[in-house]
């Protein structure tokens, strides 16, 4: 044991000998430089608790035009891991180009000159933090309990990115406006001034602006008491036109709107939020007249969408940008890489990108330089923008709503009728044999809910008929086609949800990315190339699949051999190749059970030394496809290339952090969902029957040897899916699906055949 390890920590620093052996762009920070007068000035809108569809069925003539003039889309709002959406938390991670929370003290900002305690808001400021406001017109009394909430990521980030990274640059920031409550006791507090987030630095500090009671003016008509003075705001840009390079505008009327909900109807409300966007488009249509977009950029940001929204499973956001070096179309950004889609961690990047600085805020003090989350948005060709933009929304809502019935609802499934069919075996049910189609339906499920979003679905009940129904055409159709041998119905399931898997991937993901079963964009765990659900399907079907094709006996097994390796190999390349799967835990889960098939395949024992050569493979196909995604361009790279970036930045602690996160979302999983359940329940019956009933699994292993031998394929690809992937249970419970179902159905044909009852 203690030289196996010793070989694995060799692995370990050769693997990291090669990534710092790695060249990559530098993230040194530009000196810092007063901006010139023709350099162009950005400006933010921001317009929160709003939807898409506020922004189309409301007449808003200046913000439509600014949004055909430059790029259009929507934007994720997640903050930091379960924190919730709340503006505290997502305007905070707009601010620092990170996912990060910010929690209730993040409405705490106030003009330095503001009356706060028993002097005014500086004084505060400065008992608070130890520094003074050196002539900053706007500071933050929240940043010192702010960095003390988010102490436990474990990955870099700077609260006030933009700012800081202005900052460290000679440039300026401002904050104009509030969203204020007058006399109503919000969570946040006193006041609702998280704008401020975006434009401060890493000290709470925004240079100029005014987020006072200047910015409202009272309206007995309005659900608050006030609304926003937009003459006011106008007049700020006015005076901030010639100081400040970045200005933060917040129009408030909408926030204040969505937090006094409570005391009016439906239909008021939404005629208010009509109104309130209204008066925010007649403001920038006036703003537009005062800038110049061939070198200004203004973008239009909604941090999070309505509560009553949110509710229903909607958290994705409009997003408007036009200016210099904007192309029309739809978004797009390489955090995402989905027309129509980006981040909300990627307007600092672009922020960067647009004053041509380097997405890097440079470390104080001692500590570490940050590289920011996200990455510059960009704009992609698009025919029919809002239609195309109004499709994702509705796809993204579907995917949503459908997942958690749907995946719940067949994983419980799942687990049932495994549970059922060992029982059966065990107590002898005389009518097992009536599990069989049921088992072979299983696993078609997931290739047929690869199609859910192309089905019609007016609801989630109709789609989960519709998936039922096709299921069980298909489970008549494989079993039409198979017959002969009991398991041939599972070459056909497995072979075709193999392939589906495969050319979607090289197709761009079209169906994976709209699947119930796959990943989901409004979670924002993964936006592109193979989920953890899919890659357990895919690693699992094949695997099954040769195994099965072996023991058929059409096909010689030297044919067989030479047609599995560039499969098995082809499988790999779908998992890990960044502008494909770009999945580093299906990676490894992958060329560990394919790999130890490949050993048993050719007739090598699984055994320590074919343990390290896999260990070995593992490390040099990572290695390959980390070193293609680094000679990318930047914008072009996935999340493994930025990781390794990272990883170069901030050492092996970096490395910890990685895996200590990855392993807290996944003992959650273990300690609490079906999913583990289904994994152990399955990996542990393997051995059970083997040794409760040695007569049926000795004829089932003759007469299916080779799917047998390659149960152990599964099971190893299975555990190393399970160790090195954030929701490894996930994956390693989809693959052993592929091995469980055929089992109990292979039991059970040879208990039913010996029997007498077939």
């Amino acid at each position: 044991m203690l030289r196996t390890i010793r070989l694995l920590l060799c692995l370990a620093l050769i693997t990291w000998a090669v990534f710092a052996g790695f060249s990559v762009h530098s993230l040194a920070a530009a000196p810092a430089a007063n901006r010139p007068s023709d350099k162009g000035q950005a400006v933010i809108v921001v317009i929160d608790r709003i939807t898409w569809d506020d922004f189309l069925k409301t007449d808003l003539p200046a913000m439509k035009r600014l949004a055909l003039q430059g790029v259009m889309g929507l934007m994720t709002t997640n903050p930091a891991g379960s924190k919730p959406r709340i503006p505290g938390n997502t305007y905070t991670t707009i601010g620092a180009g990170a996912k990060v929370a910010g929690g209730p003290s993040a409405a705490s900002g106030l003009n330095a000159s503001e009356p706060n305690e028993n002097g005014t808001a500086g004084d505060s400021y400065y008992s608070y933090t130890g520094l003074r406001p050196n002539g900053s017109q706007v500071l933050h009394l929240g940043i010192a309990e702010m960095e003390k909430d988010n102490q436990s990521l474990k990955y870099q980030y700077s609260l006030g990115a933009i700012g800081t990274l202005l900052h460290q640059n000679g440039l300026k920031t401002a904050v104009v406006g509030n969203a204020d409550i007058p006399g109503v006791a919000l969570p946040e507090g006193k006041y609702y001034r998280q704008a401020v987030t975006i434009a401060m630095d890493n000290r709470g500090l925004v240079d100029y602006g005014d987020v006072s009671a200047k910015n409202e003016v009272f309206d007995s008509r309005s659900l608050a008491g006030v609304k926003t003075d937009f003459r006011y705001l106008s007049e700020q840009y006015d005076a901030l036109k010639s100081k400040a390079d970045l200005v933060v505008f917040e129009t408030g009327d909408t926030s204040r709107i969505n937090d006094t909900a409570g005391v009016a109807v439906n239909e008021v409300l939404q005629s208010h939020r009509q109104m309130a966007l209204i008066a925010v488009d007649n403001f920038l249509g006036t703003l537009q007249g005062k800038m110049d977009l061939r070198r200004d950029l203004l973008m239009i940001v909604v941090p999070e969408p309505p509560t009553q929204v949110m509710e229903k499973g909607k958290f994705l956001t409009p997003f408007i940008m036009a200016g210099r070096g904007v192309e029309k179309g739809v978004v797009w950004s390489g955090t995402i890489k989905r027309n129509g889609l980006i981040s909300n961690t990627d307007i600092a990047a672009t922020i960067a990108k647009y004053f041509e600085l380097p997405p890097v805020v440079k470390g104080e003090g001692g500590k570490k330089d940050v590289i920011l989350g996200g990455q510059d948005i960009e704009s992609r060709a698009a025919a029919r923008p809002f239609s195309d933009v109004t499709k994702l929304s509705d796809d993204t809502s579907f995917l949503y709503s459908a997942r958690y019935p749907m995946v719940k609802g067949y994983i419980n499934t799942v687990l049932v009728l495994v549970i059922a069919g060992i029982l059966a075996l065990v107590l002898k049910w005389p009518g097992a044999r009536h599990m069989v189609p049921l088992l072979i339906a299983i696993t078609a499920v997931p290739g047929i809910m690869l199609w859910a979003n192309y089905i019609p679905h007016p609801s989630i009940t109709v789609i989960i008929l519709e998936v039922i129904g096709l299921t069980f055409l298909v489970t008549a159709a494989a079993m039409t086609l198979g017959r002969g041998r009991p398991l041939n119905p599972f070459i056909i399931t497995t072979g075709l949800t193999a392939l589906i898997i495969v050319a979607d991937i090289f197709l761009g993901a079209p169906l994976a990315k709209t699947s119930p079963l796959s990943y989901d964009v409004m979670s924002g765990a993964r936006f592109y190339g193979i989920g953890n659900e899919y890659m357990g399907v895919l690693i699992g079907c094949v695997i099954v699949f040769v195994g099965l094709v072996f023991d058929s006996g059409k096909f010689g097994n030297i044919f067989i051999k030479t047609c599995t390796v560039p499969t098995f190999a082809l499988v790999i390349y779908t998992i890990a190749t960044p502008n494909l799967g770009t999945n580093v835990g299906g990676t490894i889960a992958a060329v560990a059970g394919l790999g130890a098939t490949g050993v048993l395949m050719f007739g090598w024992s699984l055994n320590r030394r074919s343990f390290l050569v896999i260990s070995a493979s593992i490390a040099a196909v990572l290695a390959c496809f980390i070193v293609y995604d680094l000679t990318r361009a930047v914008e072009a790279q996935s999340h493994i290339g930025r990781t390794v970036t990272l990883i170069r930045e901030n050492g092996i602690s970096e490395i910890i952090n990685i895996i200590v996160r990855k392993w807290e979302v996944n003992f959650k999983l273990i300690k609490s969902t079906s999913w583990s359940w289904l994994y152990f329940i399955s990996l542990l019956s393997l051995p059970f029957f083997n040794r409760l009933f040695p007569r049926t699994t000795g004829r089932f292993r003759a007469d299916y040897p080779w799917f047998n031998k390659f149960l152990a394929g599964v099971g190893f690809g299975s555990v190393f899916a399970l160790i090195f992937n954030d929701s490894g249970v996930v994956a390693a419970a989809m693959m052993i699906i592929y091995a469980i179902a055929p089992y109990l159905s292979g039991l059970i044909s040879v208990r039913e055949e010996t029997e007498g009852r077939l």
